[in-house]
C-alpha cells in the first residue's frame, strides 16, 4: 500500500475539478460551479424571508444567515457549512440549498467563517464550534424539532470535527436536538493534502495533520445519541476522495461501532454537482433529509 501512495500524484488526487466529466477543463468546472451556486444563492435570498449577517463571534468572517424565519418556530433546521479547501467560497454564495428546503418547511442556517491564511485551521474548527453553539441555543429557544448539519468538501471535514467533540456536545444547551449529519465529498485525513499546493494557504505543519483529521477522532459518544451519519461522495470524485469517504465510514462503523451509518457513492455525479443539485426543486439531498425527518421526528 505504501508503494502505491508513494507513486500517487497527490496534486491531481486532491484537485476535484480535474475529475469531472461535465466540462473539457478544470477551469470550466470551477467557473460553472461558482456561477451556479451564486445565482441559486441570490434566488434563495430574494425569495425567502431571512435574517443575514448574524454575528456569532468577534471576527468579520464569523457570521451566519437564517433563511425561512417565517416558518413555524419548531421547524427542523439544516446547518450548511461550505467547502473551498478552508480558503475559498463564502456564506453569501452558499445559500443555494435554502429554497427547496424552505418549500419543505425546513429552515436553513448558512455558516460563514474566516478563511486561511487569515485564520488557522484550528481557529476555523473553533469558529464552527461557536456557530454550532449559537444554532443549538437558537434551536432550543425556538423549540425546533431537530437540528441537522451538512458540509461539503472542507465543510464536511469541519462538521466531522464538530461531531467528534464530545465535551462540547455534552455541555451545550440544545445539542440534544442534533439528529443527523450529511458529509458530502469530504476530506477526513489531512496527512496527504498537506503535501500539495492546497497547503500553501493553510500552512498546516506535519505534526498537526493527525490532530486535525476526523479520521483519527472518536465518535462513540454519538452512539447513545442515535445520531445518523450520511457519508456521500460522487462517482466522478477522485479515487482518493472516494477512498477517504469509505475509510471514514469504516472508522465510524467498525472502530466506533456506530449504527445508523450510511455510505453512498452517487452515480454520475462529481465533486461539484453533488451539491449544486441542492438548489433543484427535487434533489436527492433534500429528499434524504426529508426522509430522515419523517422517519425519526
Amino acid at each position: 500500500m505504501s508503494d502505491i501512495l508513494e507513486t500517487m500524484d497527490f496534486e491531481r488526487e486532491y484537485s476535484p475539478s480535474m475529475w469531472s466529466e461535465r466540462f473539457p477543463t478544470a477551469q470550466e468546472v470551477l467557473r460553472h460551479h461558482v456561477r451556479r451556486v451564486t445565482e441559486a444563492s441570490e434566488t434563495a435570498t430574494n425569495q425567502i424571508p431571512h435574517k443575514l449577517e448574524i454575528e456569532y463571534g468577534p471576527t468579520s468572517g464569523q457570521k451566519l444567515d437564517i433563511l425561512g424565519i417565517n416558518l413555524p418556530d419548531d421547524s427542523p433546521i439544516l446547518v450548511y457549512v461550505h467547502g473551498g479547501y478552508w480558503q475559498e467560497l463564502s456564506r453569501e454564495v452558499s445559500r443555494y440549498p435554502a429554497l427547496p428546503l424552505y418549500q419543505a418547511k425546513i429552515k436553513t442556517v448558512v455558516v460563514g467563517y474566516d478563511l486561511c491564511p487569515m485564520a488557522t485551521l484550528a481557529e476555523i474548527v473553533n469558529q464552527i464550534k461557536s456557530a454550532a453553539r449559537f444554532v443549538f441555543e437558537y434551536a432550543e429557544k425556538m423549540g425546533s424539532r431537530g437540528v441537522y448539519f451538512a458540509g461539503h468538501s472542507a465543510g464536511a471535514h469541519l462538521v466531522a470535527k464538530l461531531l467528534s467533540n464530545a465535551d462540547f456536545l455534552e455541555s451545550t444547551v440544545g445539542s440534544s436536538r442534533l439528529q443527523a449529519a450529511f458529509l458530502i465529498s469530504g476530506i477526513y485525513d489531512l496527512r496527504e493534502v498537506i503535501h500539495t499546493s492546497v497547503n500553501d494557504a493553510i500552512q498546516l505543519p506535519d505534526e498537526w495533520a493527525i490532530p486535525m483529521s476526523p479520521q483519527f477522532d472518536c465518535y462513540t459518544h454519538l452512539q447513545r445519541r442515535r445520531t445518523r451519519i450520511y457519508i456521500l461522495a460522487g462517482q466522478n470524485d477522485s479515487p482518493t476522495f472516494k477512498r477517504q469517504s469509505r475509510e471514514f465510514y469504516e472508522v465510524l462503523h467498525n472502530t466506533c461501532l456506530m449504527q445508523n451509518m450510511y455510505l453512498e457513492i452517487k452515480d454520475d455525479m462529481d465533486h461539484f454537482d453533488i451539491v449544486e443539485c441542492f438548489a433543484n426543486d427535487n434533489n436527492f439531498l433534500k429528499n434524504l433529509l426529508v426522509h430522515d425527518i419523517r422517519k425519526h421526528l
